[in-house]
């Protein structure tokens, strides 16, 4: 079976620790479209150092992406990197996401799911600094393909997309190359995202942007309409990734401020797409 749910939920992972500073956190904040307008003097303290804030998003690069990726082929998952498609992406922060830090990542597969036509499993991990923790990150990974062993979905409870005009509509222009730029300060070197040979292979015409690349430019753009740029109000991010974006296409945000969530549904515009579905994120 090359999916194995008993192996998987009773897999143990080493203990991951991971480094970043502050010029890898000035890439991630460019690369997700801080400072798209240089007149724009709020978003300075995103690019310009020498301590730069840090935008929540960011919190889903800590855990190394290779970690992950060294799940697939192993006994329990024995599936093609092919199939591997991003589902979903909560993270919850227990502290504001210091420039320049040291984390160690606790990580287990909490849940494994068959929907017949792909599997679903999702990791949780948990990042310690000074022993405390700093953030709660899940990760639902989906296996296009693989279904058919016979573990049932759980109904997972959302919060609905409000069927009123949107509070505000945010649109962001993607760059040709942002995938590229992405990738450096992510770490995640999926080569679907940069290799156009690999991205023939997978059905698409040219590399697609990262998912989580388009999750930190909405989180970005909803940190700056609705929580003052202030990255410590920030206290949850969560989305389900539900269609591709091309690089140099452009994403419109369509945001609801509930209370103390904001909801937002992104589109790609030159395909009318829905891109991310039920992202949310929630106030301190």
């Amino acid at each position: 079976m090359p999916i194995d749910p008993k192996i998987l939920l009773n897999k143990t992972f080493k203990e991951v620790e991971s480094s970043w500073d502050e010029q890898r956190v000035l890439l991630y904040n460019l690369a997700v479209g801080s400072s798209e307008d240089p007149m724009n003097e709020s978003d300075l303290r995103f690019t310009v150092g020498p301590v730069p804030k840090v935008i929540p998003s960011f919190a889903a690069c800590i855990y190394p992406m290779e970690s992950v990726f060294s799940l697939i082929g192993s006994k329990g998952l024995e599936v093609s990197l092919r199939s591997l498609l991003h589902g979903e992406q909560k993270l919850i922060l227990h502290q504001e996401i210091p420039s320049k830090g040291t984390a160690l990542t606790k990580a287990r597969i909490i849940s494994v799911e068959d929907y017949r036509s792909f599997a679903s499993v999702t990791i949780e991990a948990i990042s310690y600094m000074d022993g405390k923790i700093l953030v709660t990150g899940e990760s639902r990974m989906l296996f296009i393909g693989e279904g058919g062993f016979g573990i049932k979905p759980k109904k997972k409870d959302k919060l609905p997309t409000p069927s009123s005009k949107p509070d505000e509509v945010i649109e962001y222009k993607t760059q040709d190359n942002q995938a590229i730029m992405y990738r450096i300060p992510s770490q995640d070197n999926n080569p679907l995202h940069v290799d156009p040979s690999f991205a023939k292979i997978a059905g698409f015409n040219k590399p697609i942007l990262h998912g989580l690349c388009i999750y930190g430019i909405t989180c970005k753009k909803v940190l700056e309409n609705y929580f003052n740029n202030q990255p410590q109000n920030v206290a949850e991010v969560s989305t389900r990734f539900s269609g591709p974006v091309t690089p140099g296409n452009t994403l419109i945000m369509n945001t609801w401020e509930q209370g103390s969530y904001v909801i937002a549904q992104v589109i790609e515009k030159e395909t009318e797409e829905i891109v991310l579905k039920d992202f949310v994120m929630k106030k301190q």
